[in-house]
Order: structure tokens, then C-alpha cells, then sequence
């Protein structure tokens, strides 16, 4: 659905209220025919094309400084966790883990000879 827009007339000046497509448009105030294009409408929205400039211009703005500080605050949380793994290389369960998967693995393999126990 096209929005509607207020626009004055050229001949009365007087406010009228149209929708927002190319086509013609009467006054209902003197009747003069007022044809609005495509043109008219890049002209009566300098304001809105400015504005809207503006505002991609700091949406990049936001952009650059959330990721900015999401990476300090990665590069932040890497330093720490590097600290914390040269003072005690177990501070994480990590090497745990991995230990608990190898003795998994060792049980859980079968041997040559474990076909012929039945």
C-alpha cells in the first residue's frame, strides 16, 4: 500500500494530501490538476535523501566500532586465557578430556585375538 504525503498546491498553496505514486492529482481545494512524476518526487525528498545518508553513514560508524571492540575484547579474553594456561597448563578440564577419550579408545578397541573369545 503507498503511503500518503502532504504536498501544497502550486496554484492555491493550499495543503493537500496525496499518495506516494506517479499520477495526477486534482486540488480539492481550487481543482487545478497537480501531476506528480517521478521527478517531483526526487525533489520534494532532498531532506529525506540527506537524512538517509546521514544515517547509513552511522550505521558503518556502529559497525566498525562494535567490531572493533569485539575483537579487543577477544584479543582481551585470548591474553588471559594464554596467562592462565602457561601458569597451570590444566586450569581447563581440555587435557582431562582428552586423556578420557584415549582410555575410551583403548577399551573400546578390540583386538585380533578378542574375535576368537566367544
Amino acid at each position: 500500500m503507498a503511503k500518503k504525503i502532504v504536498i501544497r498546491c502550486p496554484k492555491c498553496k493550499k495543503k493537500m494530501k496525496i499518495s506516494d505514486t506517479s499520477a495526477k492529482y486534482r486540488c480539492p481545494h481550487c481543482g487545478e490538476v497537480y501531476k506528480y512524476t517521478r521527478l517531483k518526487k526526487i525533489i520534494s525528498y532532498p531532506g529525506k535523501v540527506i537524512a538517509g545518508i546521514f544515517q547509513t553513514i552511522r550505521d558503518i560508524l556502529n559497525g566498525i566500532k562494535t567490531k572493533f571492540n569485539n575483537a579487543k575484547n577477544t584479543a582481551k579474553y585470548m591474553k588471559q586465557v594464554k596467562k592462565n594456561m602457561k601458569s597451570n597448563p590444566n586450569w581447563s578440564n581440555v587435557e582431562r578430556e582428552k586423556n578420557r577419550a584415549k582410555e575410551v579408545n583403548r577399551e573400546n578397541k578390540r583386538s585380533f585375538f578378542s574375535k576368537f573369545k566367544k
